[in-house]
């Protein structure tokens, strides 16, 4: 049903953590970093959208992640999508994997409505901090000295990017603010290990977005209809170009590309460039609702971009197996 884990052992020695021979290896490392470069810097729209939208939250994130759902699922299924998972042997990992995203996410909203986009995303992107701290210990990774140095660069700007919002006492942050943001945060440190334990699977990031859409269906799909019902909500056509742009860019496109990525890194390095969608998330806000970013906005930013490079030139490669069963 599954290779054995003597012959994926032996499969990613050769070959890294996707099995490529290692002469290719810096090739694929830098299309992981592009792909995960890529969808945070698209995702940093997603947080205006959302506060722009008047649907609750719950229902938004059903009806993104059910429309996406659509898409991938006929993607799955015309490419042999059944039998990429059977043969992987991760079946109930994945039906995990779908259940924390869905998490992360609803935390991820509720952060963003009780504060704000700047300290929501914050928030959240506390999630390197997490890998960084746990990978070695739960995926058996070593321990790269630039990687804490990259992390700590990218808290310091993380640091520069929330602090006026933190400190204006307008009300911006929140306990329930907070609160959701650390969960989201860890949920995504949760999701990010749990693709990188797959990595040698050969398992498409596309496969891994139909699972983050299936679990938040099912689990959110009866929250999504009681708020409904009960806040009186209707339909608008601007919560319509929402969804569409929420379930076919945002999920159904960033969501595999990331996942995608994240075969051909360290986790830790894809954590640590997945800050550029905080960097762009104020930039947005600013332009599409008008929050106004000050000086240390763009300083935090410059931060964090030289974090991403510090990863990706003077990081080295994987050429053992990057995890062990978490099984």
């Amino acid at each position: 049903m599954s290779t054995p884990l003597g012959e994926r052992r032996s499969t990613m020695s050769e070959g890294g953590a996707a099995g490529a021979p290692l002469a290719q290896q810096p090739d694929r490392r830098l299309r992981g970093y592009a792909e995960i470069a890529a969808s945070s810097l698209i995702l940093g729209t997603s947080a205006t959208l959302i506060q722009i939208s008047t649907m609750p939250a719950s229902l938004l994130l059903v009806t993104r992640m059910g429309l996406a759902g659509i898409v991938l699922a006929v993607i799955f299924f015309m490419s042999g999508g059944v039998e990429e998972v059977r043969r992987s042997g991760y079946v109930r990992r994945m039906v995990v994997l779908g259940f924390v995203v869905s998490l992360e996410m609803i935390f991820y909203f509720v952060s963003i409505r009780a504060s704000s986009v700047t300290v929501g995303v914050a928030l959240e992107y506390m999630a390197p901090v997490f890998v960084a701290l746990l990978a070695p210990w739960v995926l058996h990774t070593r321990r790269q000295g630039i990687d804490l140095v990259a992390v700590a660069v990218a808290v310091g700007g993380m640091a520069l990017l929330v602090l006026p919002a933190a400190t204006a006492g307008d009300g911006a942050v929140t306990v329930p603010g907070v609160v959701f943001g650390l969960l989201a945060g860890l949920m995504f440190a949760t999701a990010m290990m749990l693709i990188s334990s797959m990595a040698g699977a050969g398992v498409r990031g596309s496969t891994f977005a139909l699972f983050y859409c299936a679990g938040s269906v099912l689990l959110l799909t009866p929250l999504a209809v009681w708020q409904t019902l009960g806040s009186g909500y209707r339909l608008t056509w601007t919560d319509v170009l929402i969804v569409l742009i929420s379930g076919l860019v945002y999920t159904a496109l960033c969501f595999s590309l990331f996942s995608d990525g994240l075969r051909y890194v360290r986790v830790e390095h894809a954590g640590i460039l997945g800050y550029l969608e905080p960097v762009t998330a104020p930039l947005w806000a600013f332009l599409l609702i008008g929050e106004s970013p000050p000086w240390t906005t763009y300083a935090g930013g410059a931060l964090i971009i030289a974090a991403g490079i510090l990863v990706i030139v003077f990081s080295k490669g994987e050429a053992e197996t990057l995890v062990e069963p978490l099984t």
